[in-house]
């Protein structure tokens, strides 16, 4: 398995202290628990931001689904 290091401000997250589960759903599945979650996060823009810059191809992250970040940066091109 591949340890991706995590930036500063991920301890703050709401996330930190969730299980894996949430944020990866197996296909089909649902984010919704993840996207409630990440709703009240101290750095939800943060996060988002960091997913966008890193083209990060799986799971939420800022409350987005890949497809959604997807089509944040498609309109931000």
């Amino acid at each position: 398995m591949i340890t991706i290091p995590m930036p500063d401000w991920y301890e703050a997250a709401s996330c930190a202290s969730v299980g894996s589960d949430y944020w990866f759903p197996d296909k089909g599945g649902t984010t919704h628990a993840a996207k409630k979650i990440c709703a009240d996060c101290p750095v939800r823009t943060q996060c988002l931001e960091w997913a966008l810059d890193n083209v990060e191809p799986w799971g939420v992250w800022g409350g987005a689904t890949r497809l959604e970040r997807r089509k944040l940066r498609k309109e931000a091109a």
